[in-house]
């Protein structure tokens, strides 16, 4: 059995390196999060994490990824999720949109995805920007809720018919339409969704959707055993990031993600 360390909401977390996923607590539930730069070496994680809870039992779950083509990527995506320990759950959007007008106004280069999600009163919405994406999975493997990235090849795949082994292996897969930093940023909010007991909530950077075919996350996820989900969710990305045939998803990059089981 891995030996973790327990964190407790709010928690915010970037510039981190973690050996193994760590385990936080909400009232009954649980869930585990982790993040690690990309393995080359260099110590430059980009993506930065926060788990809040708030007023009314509210949950947020947030993952933010600084685009490495710009500076300051890292300290976007901090400034992103920080901006969350003040929230007011019922404005989730106006905060993530106060953030990029703050960025303008301030002539702060730079940009980042974010993928925040929002548990209130067994309801799950889904708040995102670019790249950074949720996905929810009930115990029996039904995808429940998925998110579309902003990027022209998630379009490609949504709407027009890309393969999914296509899309993942296509060389603009990195390319985002939709990036906070960006007067023209826009907020996807998808319609709620009533949580079951059982179902999973995932919410992670790109570094985790582009290492594995949808079906192989699925799998993984209906593990009883929400460590053994996390566990086996670095571990096969860590093997997609070093060492993997073709005929696979592989990418190198940072890789964050926070797994949360609802009991109901």
């Amino acid at each position: 059995m891995i030996e973790t360390l327990v964190l407790t909401p709010p928690f915010f977390l970037f510039d981190e390196e973690f050996d193994v996923p760590r385990r936080f607590r909400h009232d009954t539930q649980e869930g585990f999060c982790f993040t690690r730069s990309k393995p080359d070496g260099y110590r430059n994680n980009q993506d930065a994490m926060a788990v809040v809870s708030g007023i009314d039992d509210a949950l947020v779950l947030a993952v933010a990824d600084g685009l490495g083509g710009l500076p300051n990527g890292a300290k976007v995506a901090r400034r992103v999720v920080e901006s969350l320990a003040s929230l007011t759950f019922a404005s989730l959007p106006e905060c993530i949109q106060s953030v990029n007008d703050a960025m303008a106004s301030d002539g702060f280069v730079g940009g980042c995805t974010l993928a925040a999600v929002e548990i209130v009163r067994g309801q799950v919405v889904v708040h995102h920007v670019g790249d950074a994406g949720a996905l929810v999975v009930s115990d029996s493997g039904a995808v429940r809720l998925k998110t579309v990235p902003h990027s022209p090849v998630g379009h490609a795949e949504a709407h027009e018919g890309l393969a999914e082994a296509a899309a993942l292996s296509h060389p603009q897969r990195h390319v985002v339409s939709n990036m906070i930093g960006d007067d023209r940023m826009w907020i996807e909010t998808s319609a709620p969704v009533t949580l079951q007991p059982g179902d999973t909530v995932v919410v992670a950077s790109d570094g985790l959707w582009d290492n594995f075919f949808r079906k192989e996350i699925v799998e993984m996820v209906v593990n009883d055993d929400l460590l053994a989900v996390s566990q086996a969710i670095v571990n096969q990305a860590t093997v997609r990031m070093t060492a993997t045939p073709a005929s696979v998803p592989a990418k190198k990059d940072d890789l964050s993600f926070i797994v949360f089981r609802f009991a109901g």
